[in-house]
Parts: structure tokens; sequence; C-alpha cells
């Protein structure tokens, strides 16, 4: 179950953000656009995780992982732009730089 906290944590940060339980399942987003689900912060470490939404999709590319793990949002975002780049470079057709 989400819970909200409103107060702020140790490092300062706050803590408007739904916290999700190993037993949760994951939150709802709106319309599916993208490679990737909704980021979560877990609340047993506090660490910032993101799933690919489709990751049957992978292909052979033991570079590309279907889940990502960070300790702040903005790291997550720069492995999740990461990945995007791998994964266009590794399709068919595509000539990487």
């Amino acid at each position: 179950m989400d819970h909200q906290r409103s107060t702020k944590s140790s490092s300062g940060r706050s803590m408007d953000i739904p916290y999700i339980e190993a037993s949760d399942p994951l939150p709802g987003a709106g319309e599916q656009v993208g490679r990737w689900a909704e980021p979560y912060q877990r609340a047993d470490d506090e660490m910032w995780v993101v799933h690919l939404r489709l990751p049957e999709l992978l292909g052979g590319d033991v570079r590309l992982v279907d889940t990502l793990t960070a300790t702040n949002r903005e790291s997550l975002a720069a492995l999740m732009e990461q990945q995007d780049v791998l994964a266009d470079r590794a399709r068919p057709g595509v000539s990487g730089a």
C-alpha cells in the first residue's frame, strides 16, 4: 500500500512521494508511453527503481537490462537515457556513431 510522507528525511529531501512495500503492486500510470514504466522509490532502502515495459524486446545485446536501480532520480534518468541510446544502436538497420 502506498504511504505518503510529508516530512523531510535526514538528508533534507522532501518525503512527499509514495513509498512502495515489496508486496505492493506497482503504481498505476497514465497512458503507457516509451520504453520505461513509471520510476518508483523502494521503501526499505530508498533506492529508485524502474522496469522496462516490454523486457521481451531486449534482443541479444547483453548491455541492455530490464531493470535499473539508482540512489537518486537524476542518476536513474541518466541510466535510462544511456540504455535508450544502446537500444537504438542495437536495432537492425540503425548505425551507431
